[in-house]
């Protein structure tokens, strides 16, 4: 396998995965050289002529019903998948992968921004119950309840004053305690389309 030191030595047409993913193709053999990095960092180079085309995901959601359970799946599917990427940003920020730390951030706040869009849109229309509050680290948490499932949601300045409190909670796991039908393209679109609504 050929090594490159220098990228201006690379042939035109070998590049890098995050190089075929912003040409949106991706390859389907394996490497045919190797790009050596700073600090000898390796960078497989794919043949562009043995790539595909990415294809494009669409999100049909219009068969699904804006029903209050599938509101509450979806839910359920990004605040899982947000503490996915809670975690991901842990580990990786102690490995010094600090793309992968950002990337998994941005992932996560733009998750949460929209669950807690949601329930106060819900709570507003009055289809979500408050049931009390929770402590963590020092933060409110409003616990909300929706058909069978709870979520946490940020209390603003004053909002806990006639609730009440149900203790000190720990930081809560990604891993999913039940089984769901939705997916989380869907269940994401949904969501949007949801907000979206008057």
């Amino acid at each position: 396998m050929e090594n490159y030191r220098k990228w201006e030595d690379v042939p035109e047409n070998l590049k890098t995965k995050t190089q075929l993913k912003a040409l949106k193709r991706k390859p389907v053999g394996e490497p045919k050289a190797m790009k050596i990095g700073y600090r000898g960092k390796k960078y497989p180079l794919y043949d562009i002529n043995e790539t595909q085309v990415v294809k494009q995901r669409q999100t049909d959601i219009s068969k699904l019903e804006m029903t209050i359970h599938n509101i509450a799946e979806s839910l359920y599917i990004i605040n899982k998948s947000a503490k996915k990427s809670r975690d991901t940003k842990k580990i990786n920020y102690f490995d010094r992968n600090y793309g992968v730390v950002n990337r998994a951030k941005t992932r996560q706040l733009k998750l949460y921004a929209l669950k807690d869009a949601v329930l106060r849109k819900l709570l507003d229309e009055n289809k979500a119950e408050m049931i009390g509050y929770h402590t963590q680290n020092g933060k409110k948490l409003l616990l909300i309840q929706l058909e069978d499932y709870t979520f946490h949601l940020p209390a603003e300045q004053g909002q806990t004053k006639c609730l009440k409190h149900l203790g000190e909670i720990a930081i809560i796991p990604a891993a999913a305690t039940r089984k769901v039908t939705l997916k989380y393209n869907e269940a994401v679109k949904l969501l949007e389309t949801f907000l979206q609504k008057d």
